[in-house]
């Protein structure tokens, strides 16, 4: 067997050993810069340890890591054995606009490339821009000193993969951070429904007024887990209450509030008397001079005298109310004037009627009557006089139910688009 040995077999056996060892060192790298990664979903934090690596790996005697322009930046500046003044220096002549086109570059004489000379400064330099598909996040540099110290085409594509192990940290970073203020923000919102809930609760009569003569019942179904419609009882003496049905727009802690502003207006109007067409006025200002432009509410005030069943009402801008009378054809309570808060002083009016035994009196918010099918039809009032019709003998709550029962099988599941409420008065 012949054993005279073989140079260039030698020689290519020795090419493949540095090889391999060139591609465990790369394997063991990006292992152990995974693992490092994986440890943290700080960006700062992510970025050092990359920079740290980068040095280490390319055996360089300076390095950076910067962020991009665009935008507010993912990280801070890190600068490893370099003057911030020479950094700025190479950033100004090359690596800002590297980070711009998106490539990387190997220097391989700094003086002769980019006609820098001075202190401090690397013979040659190194330059990964740090991106993804999505975007660029800056530039990983690294440099060294001496003649003949030179970075190759293997180096470039190594720092690559560092660059781009460093973005993607960087991102799931971002992503992160974005997934963080968003469950605070949602945290928020859900406090702020809370508080709305809690303000709506206490607005609402939690039950009906026990008037002699009188079946009465109220009920409100949000759209919302918060809703913008409120109604009130408001006794202003033994022989007089006061009923109300108002929607404020929007829905949430706006609609809350502007519900409590409006209720305290109603009710300190009610227990001083004035009378349904002047309390309109006064609401009406009182909301123009204290609420935003945009902010307005729908109101139906009526003030009922329980000895005789007459009815004092003005409507700004409300559904009618229909009072359903014994005999006779239904009526529809539409004197009054705009609705609340858009003007100063737009005027309004005022009417009476009476209600006599057997009549009923139904208010309601315009989410009963414009509750949809699944052809976009509307219940409509008609839909809601013909629930009447069916249940008119029966007591207020079952009036109630029945007209909201009709609506909602109108409705055949489809969720509700408005609040829905309703007020029902019937004289014994």
């Amino acid at each position: 067997m012949d054993r005279t040995p073989d140079p260039a077999f030698d020689r290519r056996i020795e090419s493949l050993t540095v090889n391999l060892l060139e591609c465990y060192e790369e394997l063991d790298l990006i292992y152990r810069l995974s693992r490092g990664l994986m440890s943290t979903l700080d960006a700062q934090q992510s970025a050092a340890l990359v920079l740290s690596e980068a040095i280490e790996i390319f055996d360089a005697d300076m390095g950076w890591l910067v962020p991009g322009e665009a935008g507010p930046p993912a990280f801070a500046d890190l600068v490893r054995d370099a003057d911030p003044v020479v950094v700025e220096r190479l950033q100004r002549s090359l690596v800002k606009e590297l980070i711009g086109q998106g490539k990387s570059r190997t220097v391989y004489s700094v003086p002769q490339e980019l006609g820098l000379e001075g202190e401090g400064l690397p013979d040659s330099l190194l330059c990964a821009v740090v991106k993804t598909e999505n975007a660029v996040y800056g530039a990983l540099c690294v440099g060294r000193r001496g003649p003949g110290r030179f970075f190759t085409a293997r180096d470039l594509k190594l720092a690559d993969v560092l660059a781009s192990q460093a973005a993607i940290a960087i991102e799931n970073s971002l992503l992160h951070r974005k997934r963080l203020e968003e469950e605070q923000r949602l945290i928020r919102i859900e406090e702020e429904m809370r508080l709305a809930r809690d303000i709506q609760s206490n607005l609402l009569p939690r039950t009906a007024p026990a008037a002699a003569g009188y079946d009465i019942a109220g009920r409100g179904i949000p759209a919302q887990s918060v809703g913008g419609d409120y109604y009130d009882f408001i006794p202003i003496d033994g022989d007089r209450l006061a009923l109300c049905l108002a929607d404020v727009c929007g829905h949430g802690l706006p609609a809350a509030l502007l519900m409590a502003n409006l209720q305290a207006t109603i009710r300190s109007q009610a227990l001083a008397a004035a009378s349904p067409a002047e309390c309109m006025r006064r609401s009406n200002r009182l909301l123009f001079r204290s609420t935003a432009a945009g902010q307005f509410a729908t109101c139906f005030y009526g003030v009922l005298e329980l000895p005789t069943g007459r009815l004092v009402y003005s409507n700004a801008g409300h559904d009618h109310p229909l009072v359903f009378p014994a005999q006779g054809e239904d009526a529809a309570l539409d004197r009054g004037g705009l609705i609340l808060g858009v003007r100063e002083e737009p005027g309004y009016e005022e009417s009476a009627l009476g209600l006599a035994p057997g009549d009923v009196l139904v208010l309601y918010s315009d989410g009963v009557t414009e509750c949809l099918d699944g052809e976009d039809r509307d219940f409509g009032v008609e839909g809601l006089k013909a629930a009447v019709a069916r249940a008119r003998h029966g007591s207020a709550a079952q009036i109630l139910d029945e007209i909201l029962n009709a609506a909602l099988a109108h409705a055949q599941g489809r969720p509700a688009l408005d609040d829905m409420t309703l007020v029902v008065v019937r004289r014994l």
